[in-house]
């Protein structure tokens, strides 16, 4: 029988080290744990919801809301290791097959029971939404018993286990998507710590808690602790801190730089931050003009002054990106970040001379769609001001976030600054937005050599093999540049005191059954 190793799925290598940047981030705490049960937590978020249909593409507001409402069969910590969900335990027979005992005495909010049969319905419906070819390599899903599961894969398929602990493989009730249809989307019936009460996706979600959830915590107390949780579309910045600042709200989840150092000197405030897994970035569509023309992303890629960027726009709380692979990843290459191309200051030089090589000696004009968050409408006309100054003349559409995923999703921009909160594992982000037809993958980009690294390190069996094909691939990318990487920012959040037990991942899930009241 082969033995699962953990060595796959390292700790960050950042965790527990302070962002760097400006002095009042030395403030910045995590509240301690005293968990009392009842009552109810208002959050401020700054967006509208879309859809919460998990198999879906959906914003990452969606996803902390699903992450409340739908268990998955493997979940994780701050460790970032996978962890038991709905899946008590996994063993690996040979190395095409995993066997997964489930846990019993589940039911779904609705009634239903959880058992290998739901879990069979939902592998259909996860390989048939957006993000089915992660899970490609599944060739069957048996149920063996009626809490026993046995999967199949055509090849090796070390990182199942952290495709299974993301949003897009939630188990979700069969009985209620048959009679949900195609309305799903707004009421998801899953096992999770919380159900669905009222949902206004363009003002306010309820949820209240699950009775019947399976969780407890260390002290055997059932979980979640609060009776309700209200997240409260709140899209103006300063009018949102107000709504913190005198007790109408209780959470801000996501606080704009900029405010962080006042809201940390407020003793009715708690101020968090963490590094992220992710990128604040530039999507070039690789299919269209002048971004089909690998000098053209190579000129955007080296105008940009990432140092000024982070200083400026985010006050020091991010990091120059380097290229795809973080610093927080168990696979980033410290010796030489992003093989060296990126550099953290602008290069002029470099950047015309790549537009030379386009045919573009002159420069040329594009329009940059980006959301209108006062963050990253901020850090766009930062940008186009860089570019400027090499003859890249920019256009800002700036707009509202569902109208900028809209424009993503459908691939319909030429250039487009947007962030992501990242993934747990190298597998999760190449695959996504690299591959040929990932599922992330907006602006088209392909390459064939790259395709066949990015298969070859999501099968290796040892994670020093992997992170050499990750760095190998990594290289390619940055030289063929499908993304503009800018900066790789800090998860910022501000609470109001008597708010406890709420843990920082940097990974925007808001996980609200951990936090309670008192």
């Amino acid at each position: 029988m082969t033995r699962l190793d953990r060595r796959l799925f390292l700790k960050s290598a950042t965790a527990g080290v302070a962002v760097a940047g400006s002095g009042w981030l030395a403030a910045l705490r995590h509240p301690a744990h005293a968990a009392t049960r009842g009552g109810t937590l208002v959050i401020g978020v700054p967006e509208s919801f879309s859809s919460l249909d998990p198999f879906r593409r959906i914003g990452r507001l969606d996803y902390n809301a699903v992450i409340n409402l739908l268990d998955t069969l493997v979940t994780y910590g701050p460790d970032a290791i996978p962890a038991p969900g709905l899946a008590e335990s996994w063993e690996r027979p040979d190395e095409l097959t995993w066997r997964f005992r489930l846990r019993e005495g589940v039911s779904f909010s609705d009634g239903t029971p959880f058992d290998a049969e739901a879990v069979v319905f939902c592998f259909g419906k996860i390989r048939e939404g957006n993000f089915g070819g992660q899970f490609a390599r599944i060739t069957s899903v048996v149920a063996t018993a009626s809490h026993a599961l046995e999967v199949r894969t055509s090849e090796r398929f070390p990182t199942l286990l952290v495709e299974l602990a993301q949003q897009y493989a939630s188990m979700v009730s069969p009985a209620a998507v048959a009679a949900a249809g195609d309305g799903f989307g707004r009421m998801p019936v899953g096992s999770g710590p919380f159900r669905i009460e009222s949902f206004d996706p363009g003002r306010e979600l309820v949820m209240v808690r699950n009775e019947g959830w399976w969780r407890r915590d260390a002290e055997g107390v059932a979980m979640p602790y609060l009776d309700r949780v209200v997240w409260r579309v709140l899209p103006d910045a300063e009018t949102a801190a107000l709504s913190l600042s005198t007790g109408e709200i209780d959470f801000l989840y996501a606080l704009p730089a900029p405010m962080a150092p006042m809201m940390a000197a407020s003793p009715d405030i708690t101020v968090s931050a963490a590094p992220t897994f992710g990128w604040e970035y530039l999507f070039f569509h690789c299919g269209q003009p002048p971004f089909d023309n690998v000098h053209a992303r190579r000129a955007v890629q080296f105008a940009i002054d990432r140092q000024a960027i982070v200083d400026a726009v985010s006050f020091g709380t991010g990091t120059p990106a380097s290229g795809p692979i973080t610093p927080a990843s168990w696979a980033f290459n410290r010796a030489n970040p992003g093989g060296g191309l990126i550099a953290p200051r602008a290069n002029p030089a470099a950047a015309k001379a790549e537009l030379a090589a386009a045919g573009l000696a002159d420069g040329f004009e594009m329009t940059m769609i980006h959301p209108t968050f006062p963050h990253l409408t901020a850090m766009a006309q930062a940008v186009q001001a860089q570019l400027a100054e090499v003859g890249i003349r920019v256009t800002l559409d700036g707009k509202e976030i569902g109208g900028v995923l809209d424009h993503l999703f459908a691939s319909n921009f030429t250039c487009l600054l947007i962030d992501w909160g990242g993934r747990i594992d190298e597998a999760l982000v190449f695959n996504s937005f690299f591959r040929t037809g990932g599922g992330n993958n907006f602006g088209k980009f392909n390459d064939a050599e790259i395709d066949a690294l990015i298969d070859a390190a999501a099968a290796a069996a040892t994670v020093e093999e992997r992170a050499r094909i990750y760095q190998e691939a990594e290289l390619k990318l940055v030289a063929a540049s499908p993304l503009a990487w800018i900066s790789i920012p800090s998860e910022l959040r501000a609470l109001r005191k008597g708010i406890s037990g709420f843990v920082n991942h940097g990974d925007y899930r808001l996980r609200a059954w951990q936090i309670s009241r008192g």
